[in-house]
């Protein structure tokens, strides 16, 4: 009985081999084509600096201590005889030690939304550890630190 069993032993393998010949294959050509990402997708983060308050939320809710402030400039407004200064600081996000819990996206102040998720920009590889480093003007999207914050 036992080697008429051990004989039968090929049927199921041979199940999922046949129930598969006949679909259509699922592996894409990834660099040429490009899958679909889901909306909620957590790839790299967007940065929007016309939206942020610099109110450090962001860097307050990071439990690795990834992202760090900083800081730009000062601007300077005369209101009435006093004059107020205000920091304008901007998060700076270390890739090698962010596990992308979404914390900080959830901590910026819901109005204005300066932090969120992009799904546009998956790919996370880079060649050296500095590389991951994403100053702000990056995380904007911006190709070099912008002329007003230069110093």
């Amino acid at each position: 009985m036992i080697e008429r069993i051990k004989r039968l032993s090929h049927i199921p393998p041979m199940y999922v081999t046949f129930k598969h010949l006949f679909k259509p294959p699922i592996t894409i050509q990834y660099p040429e084509v490009r899958e679909e990402l889901p909306p909620r997708y957590r790839a790299r983060h967007r940065f929007v600096i016309e939206r942020c308050l610099s109110c450090g939320a962001c860097a307050r809710a990071c439990p690795n201590e990834t992202i760090r402030m900083k800081l730009v400039r000062v601007d300077e407004k005369k209101v009435k005889d006093r004059v107020i200064k205000k920091k304008i600081q901007y998060p700076e996000i270390y890739y090698g030690r962010c596990m992308f819990c979404g914390l900080c996206v959830e901590a910026c102040p819901p109005k204005p939304k300066a932090l969120l998720w992009s799904n546009k920009e998956m790919e996370l590889a880079e060649y050296t550890r500095e590389e991951l480093f994403y100053p702000y003007w990056k995380l904007a999207g911006l190709s070099e630190l912008p002329e007003e914050d230069k110093q």
